[in-house]
């Protein structure tokens, strides 16, 4: 049972080059249904099994935000290759997501030399946004708008994972807001 939440994170890190195969193949916009929600649940299960099991660690908790990454980073290779001309025509929204996702790991990495694994409540809203955005615009073609709104969440949700870095002596785990900074990291 203490490899269950390890587990599910490799089921996240796996999904992600299935989602990639699936539009390579050209599969039914359908499949990015049970995937993306898979996706989401072992995110939310790993971290919740890892704490009810007693093996929440700081490295567990960062092989779990790496995996994010790279999960994600397949499922844009699958929506470029799905949903081309919407992510074509709002590549100023992708591009500011992607730049405040690659600045959240640069203040990470320059002040504390890890990658982050902050797990704030915007970043929980955020992965459940990614979600509804995501199977919006790969099961249901959705357009620009669910970019715009992916990018809005991104900005607030990295701007506060950023100050949390910037606030904090030591390496931030499992820091659920800016607002609820322990003392000792001030």
């Amino acid at each position: 049972m203490k490899h269950l939440p390890f587990a599910l994170t490799l089921l996240r890190l796996l999904l992600g080059p299935v989602a990639l195969a699936g539009a390579l193949m050209n599969v039914s916009r359908w499949i990015y249904l049970p995937l993306l929600v898979a996706g989401t649940l072992s995110d939310i299960f790993d971290g919740i099994l890892a704490r009810r099991l007693g093996v929440a660690t700081p490295a567990l908790r960062r092989f779990d935000s790496l995996t994010d990454v790279i999960y994600y980073l397949f499922i844009l290779g699958a929506a470029w290759l799905i949903c081309r001309s919407v992510i074509w025509h709002n590549l100023l929204w992708l591009g500011l997501i992607l730049l405040s996702e690659a600045v959240v790991m640069v203040v990470a990495y320059a002040k504390f030399g890890k990658h982050p694994a902050t797990h704030s409540w915007l970043a929980k809203f955020y992965g459940l946004s990614l979600l509804g955005g995501l199977i919006a615009l790969l099961v249901f073609n959705a357009g620009s708008w669910v970019i715009i709104a992916l990018a809005i969440v991104a900005l607030v949700t990295n701007g506060e994972i950023i100050a949390i870095h910037l606030l904090m002596k030591e390496p931030p785990v499992d820091i659920k807001s800016i607002c609820l900074i322990p003392k000792a990291g001030k």
